[in-house]
Parts: C-alpha cells; structure tokens; sequence
C-alpha cells in the first residue's frame, strides 16, 4: 500500500512539472519595487507616506505572535514597511543588521533589500519618571509604500529573527471604499 501511494505522489508531482509552462520558475518571485499585487503598485517614498501603524488598533500579542486591525481610509498612498506590536521595544535598541526580515503582502513576499530603508524620528515617554515630558526617538523602518490602494482586505504578515530572538507580526488591513455614491452599481 505505501509504495502505490509514493508511486502515486510521484506520478502526481511529475505531471504538475510536466505541466508548468516553459520557462516559468515553480518558485514565485518576490516584489520589488514597481512591481503590482492586486492592482496596488508597490514602490518606495516612505518618509511622504501615512504610515500604517497611524490606522491601527492596539496590538493583541498571543504566544509570540502580534496581531492588529488595521482601517485604512481611500489614500493615494500607504507606507506599510513598519514593525508592530512585539517587535517596537526591543527593535528600538538593536541593530537592524542582526536581522534577518521578511515581510509579505496577501502571501507575496516582498524582497525587502531592494526597497532599503528609512529613518524617522517620533515623540515618545520616557521610561523613567523625568521632568522632560517626552523625548524624540529615532526608529528604522522599511521603505515599502503602497500606491493605488483598492479597496478590500489584505494580510501583512512581518518576521524579524535574529539568533536568539524571533517576532513576528500579522496586520489584518481593511482598506476602505472610496467616499462618495457609485451609481454604476444600480440595477
């Protein structure tokens, strides 16, 4: 019985190659910039983007893994190359370099080296109590930006591991119709 079923798997997996189209890779290339997911152009101009995190319920964290709903209003563009949740804190204090990331939009992957990055600085608390009322921080973020947003649900799913540490994040984005009556869509 299990050599009719490997000989059958086999069977199965020589006519899905068989039936690849000539010249076409059974591994998906990643997104770079200009490239398009469901009728968005990815590309780059962070620093010029409302970022994500701005549209975003609090995080909820369940073993290790943050999650958010994010609502995202009709705009021109989004920046979404940002971390969440787990990763903030303990991102803010290390190198970049000591990771390795990895992001994907509706299970695209995104090649995040071909975008780079960028920096901004944000007001933040301080951790201490202080007489300074907040302190500017500088954070590292991808430079990954959607454009021509269609309305609809996306999931954005990040992963940043190092050797001793892993976070990883799911951003459940809703991006919501233009404003406005569509009469193409009466009877």
């Amino acid at each position: 019985m299990k050599k009719v079923l490997l000989l059958s798997f086999n069977v199965l997996i020589a006519v899905l190659i068989a039936c690849q189209p000539v010249g076409q890779s059974m591994v998906t290339s990643m997104l770079k910039p200009g490239d398009e997911i469901d009728g968005m152009v990815i590309t780059t101009g962070a620093a010029k983007a409302p970022p994500l995190w701005a549209f975003c319920s609090p995080a909820l964290e369940n073993e290790g893994v943050a999650t958010m709903d994010c609502l995202v209003p009709p705009l021109p563009k989004l920046a979404i190359g940002h971390s969440f949740g787990l990763a903030d804190q303990a991102l803010q204090t290390l190198d970049w370099s000591d990771f390795t990331w990895e992001l994907s939009i509706d299970d695209q992957t995104i090649d995040l080296e071909t975008f780079g990055t960028y920096d901004y600085v944000m007001p933040s608390m301080p951790r201490d109590h202080s007489h300074i009322r907040e302190v500017f921080k500088k954070f590292t973020a991808w430079d990954v930006v959607l454009t021509n947003l269609k309305s609809g649900e996306h999931t954005l799913r990040g992963l940043a591991h190092s050797e001793t540490d892993t976070y990883t994040w799911i951003v459940n984005l809703m991006i919501e119709a233009p404003y406005g009556f569509d009469f193409g869509s009466m009877p």
